[in-house]
């Protein structure tokens, strides 16, 4: 029997990896004869064109940010953080207004399983009304590791960033479905099954599944439909530096232009993703190709080096290219990611790494140049990381075993019976 699965990926700061994610799982069912469509949540452009309705889940469905100045470095210590800052989810009114919204769209479309990434509003609406949930996440998700997004940090996540807790919402609303309390914000992102984009190898978890089955299934990301065709052709040329910072919706220009700096006289050929929100008035030099929201897959191929913010998506699927890495962090989780899964793996460099004082501030440590104040890592260190890695072939030669693994992992697994696991989980049919 074919199901009907919503989605509802994350989209309070415009990443496109959680909508990405969603659609790779989508693509799965959909070949399995299932029906699939999204709420609005996520970054709706990349489901259209994916060929995927969407359908509205007013209020405050989420979008991408403007270009207004952003911070340099988002100190985001754990889950819950995430849920009080980025979408204010210390208000219990929003969290209500969400949790109803997300309980209408299912009432109206009878969804027999629900999927989320990183959507804990969804996971409650789906639960009180009795539907299976399959969970897409990063292991830090749901990991229960004091500080998981930033476990190197000293002091307590609040310290970091001083918004209201969100938990006291969160555990109220729940128990007001009558699905009892919620004792960490990490629980809300375990589903009936819960597929992790990774390898245990790489992002291990320690301790048994808060709820249901956990699935390692290697990386999950999504090139977008006709991404190659619309995008500048790949230059030709040799050494090859791809860059690739994010879909826009945490990334300034200022560290644009700074890697473009870093570029400029060296005897490269540079390719670059700017991102769903391309920034005009760079100054780009003579030996850089600039391009929008491409596709990874084949940028990934033609380089030699990956220089990026460290999402995961982006740092797993150059491991599974078998490509080193130089990772730029501009939030915590991406320092994590460049320290784990970069550094930890032999497979690339980390360009700035933070640290925690007792008073709960941020000193920064660039790879080079030691102590730094600056909002950007220096050209001069981003440069000298480059050229690091394209002299020494033991960086590509780590990567490509990790590729190996995770390419291995990616044949393997069965995303749809995975999901439709959740059925059997629960033993619930709405």
């Amino acid at each position: 029997m074919s199901e009907r699965v919503l989605f509802f990926p994350w989209g309070w700061g415009g990443g496109a990896a959680y909508t990405g994610r969603c659609l790779v799982l989508a693509s799965a069912l959909a070949d399995a004869g299932d029906e699939v469509a999204f709420a609005d949540c996520g970054i709706t452009a990349m489901v259209r064109e994916a060929g995927f309705p969407v359908l509205a889940s007013q209020p405050e469905a989420p979008c991408l940010p403007d270009r207004h100045p952003k911070p340099s470095y988002l100190p985001f210590a754990d889950v819950e953080r995430v849920f009080a800052v980025a979408a204010m989810y210390h208000r219990s009114d929003r969290v209500r207004q969400r949790v109803a919204a997300d309980t209408r769209l299912i009432e109206t479309y009878r969804p027999t399983l629900v999927v989320i990434d990183m959507c804990p509003t969804a996971a409650l609406a789906a639960r009180a009304r009795g539907v299976p949930v399959v969970s897409l996440a990063d292991a830090d998700f749901v990991t229960e590791r004091p500080n998981g997004w930033m476990p190197w940090s000293t002091v307590a996540p609040r310290d970091l960033l001083p918004h209201p807790p969100s938990l006291p919402v969160w555990d109220g609303v729940s128990r007001e479905l009558g699905l009892g309390p919620v004792d960490r914000a990490e629980h809300l992102l375990w589903g009936d099954v819960t597929l992790v984009s990774s390898l245990p190898g790489l992002e291990p978890l320690d301790g048994p599944p808060h709820r249901g089955e956990l699935h390692y299934v290697g990386p999950m990301y999504w090139n977008p439909v006709g991404a190659a065709d619309a995008s500048a052709p790949l230059p030709a040329g040799a050494p090859r530096v791809y860059i690739t910072i994010g879909s826009g919706g945490s990334v300034g220009r200022p560290a644009m232009q700074s890697l473009l700096d870093a570029c400029a006289d060296q005897p490269w050929s540079v390719y670059v993703s700017g991102g769903l929100a391309l920034e005009s008035g760079l100054k780009v030099p003579d030996n850089v190709t600039m391009a929008g929201f491409t596709g990874l897959d084949a940028p990934l191929a033609w380089a030699d080096v990956v220089v990026s913010h460290g999402g995961s998506a982006t740092v797993l699927a150059t491991l599974t290219h078998g490509k080193p890495s130089v990772v730029m962090p501009f939030m915590s989780e991406q320092e994590m990611n460049g320290r784990q899964l970069v550094e930890g793996t032999g497979a690339g460099l980390l360009l700035r790494t933070s640290e925690t004082t007792a008073h709960g501030r941020l000193l920064f440590r660039d790879r080079y140049s030691g102590l730094s104040d600056q909002p950007c890592v220096r050209v001069e260190d981003i440069r000298r990381a480059i050229t690091e890695v394209l002299d020494d072939a033991r960086f590509t030669e780590r990567a490509a075993l990790w590729g190996r693994r995770l390419r291995a992992c990616q044949e393997s697994v069965d995303l749809a019976g995975l999901a439709h696991g959740a059925m059997a989980a629960t033993g619930v049919r709405p």
